[in-house]
């Protein structure tokens, strides 16, 4: 009898990526599915997403800079996603796509393993595509949401777009005003030398840091000194992972620990490149 041909799942990207595949293909393996997982680099969103038709893929994750520009090409956008203005992952049921944003679903799960943010001051640094998910996700769980941005057309867009409050720059931001504080921009990613709120932490407040690479970013360092509740960047990574997923598979959770151990033996492995 010819063997059976695996589920294929996949990532559009503009250059490999070998997080996502490590974190996935670990979680497929431990729940004994025949998934597998692998990385695309392409050149048009239009001819990725009939790649995914032509060749049957069940489900695909999305890059930058392709979360916008995959949405035309789609059968159906989930109402997060629409508001959210970005697709990160494409489910394909018997040839009908449909486009989701599970980066705010991580962010929340990540968030909600510390803390009830419901009713609570929260303050986000930055206005780009993972800001805005979570501005999303954060207002949908009730939290009282101000965005902080060194362009201020950029963050009083974001702020209209949802209907919070706009701070004004990071170095506006005020942590006895705040609970929570989470950094949303890439200051940090591999420097573990900056801190984009360098000298505004206080002990009472929860920081999340979106940056995963290093896994603990100065930002968090700093604010666990202080006695600061944490979250790391790699939670959000695996947590919206999780979501990809429970989507492709049905399964109800997807095997959390596992995924993280692939993901943290990775980033030791790139790092010592």
């Amino acid at each position: 009898m010819p063997k059976s041909i695996p589920v294929l799942c996949g990532s559009i990207t503009v250059e490999p990526y070998s997080f996502g595949v490590k974190i996935h293909n670990a979680a497929y393996r431990f729940l004994g599915l025949d998934y597998t997982y692998v990385c695309f680099g392409v050149g048009s969103a239009e001819l990725a997403v009939q790649a995914i038709r032509t060749l049957g893929i069940r489900g695909m994750s999305v890059s930058m800079p392709y979360k916008q520009a995959v949405m035309p090409f789609l059968d159906q956008i989930d109402e997060a996603a629409l508001s959210i203005g970005a697709v990160n992952t494409i489910n394909n049921l018997g040839g009908s796509l449909t486009g989701y944003n599970t980066d705010y679903v991580g962010a929340i799960r990540a968030l909600e393993e510390t803390t009830d943010i419901s009713g609570k001051e929260l303050a986000i640094l930055g206005a780009g595509g993972v800001a805005r998910a979570i501005a999303y996700g954060a207002k949908r769980e009730g939290a009282k949401v101000t965005i902080f941005n060194r362009s201020r057309a950029r963050g009083t867009a974001l702020a209209d777009a949802f209907g919070l409050k706009f701070g004004g720059s990071v170095d506006d931001f005020r942590a006895n005003d705040f609970s929570i504080l989470i950094n949303a921009t890439s200051a940090g990613f591999r420097a573990p030398e900056v801190n984009p709120a360098e000298g505004k932490l206080a002990s009472h407040l929860v920081v999340m840091d979106v940056v995963f690479i290093p896994a603990a970013t100065k930002l968090i360092r700093e604010a666990k000194a202080l006695g600061c509740k944490t979250v790391n960047g790699t939670r959000m990574l695996i947590h919206q992972a999780c979501g990809q997923i429970e989507l492709y598979t049905g399964c109800k959770r997807a095997p959390y620990q596992v995924m993280e151990q692939a993901l943290l033996d990775e980033i030791e492995k790139t790092s010592r490149c």
